[in-house]
């Protein structure tokens, strides 16, 4: 398994950085900062509409939160795949990857939602959430790294 991360963390690399082996300028552009920016705001509405979609749970667990985080991860597998596997938009990444994912996945909401079941006298369903939102995020990522590699790319001479 560690072997296969290596790999996949090498291929990332060279993916992202096609400079012959040197490493990219540092800094972010303007267009760059857009584009993470806009994916960001896309992203939050995304969240924020979702969780109010939901409805509450009876014995209070964040069944909102959950879901968002649970198909942010499901998309996250799917576009690192993806991604890797084709020659994408210099754009995609920051727009996609962090920008929209940034935007709509919510640590901030998970560690709230643990607290708030612990301090209402309900830690056991705390620390459940907490397991099930790692274990299950771990295999929602796989899950769309599995489903990222199925995606047809265009072949790299194609025009668009």
């Amino acid at each position: 398994m560690i072997g296969r991360l290596r790999h996949r963390e090498q291929a990332e690399a060279a993916a992202l950085h096609p400079h012959a082996g040197r490493p990219p300028k540092p800094g972010l552009g303007p267009r760059v900062l857009a584009e993470i920016a806009a994916g960001g705001a896309v992203g939050a509405l995304a969240r924020h509409l979702l969780t109010k979609a939901i409805p509450s749970s009876a014995d209070g667990f964040p069944w909102n939160t959950f879901t968002v985080n649970m198909l942010g991860c499901l998309v996250m597998g799917i576009l690192t795949t993806y991604l890797l596997g084709g020659r994408p938009h210099a754009l995609a990444r920051p727009f996609a990857v962090t920008g929209y994912l940034g935007g709509f996945t919510t640590f901030s909401h998970l560690i709230d939602g643990i607290y708030t079941l612990g301090s209402d006298g309900r830690a056991g369903l705390g620390v459940g959430y907490a397991a099930a939102s790692v274990l299950l995020g771990w295999v929602a990522v796989a899950v769309g790294l599995v489903l990222g590699r199925r995606i047809p790319h265009r072949d790299a001479g194609e025009r668009t």
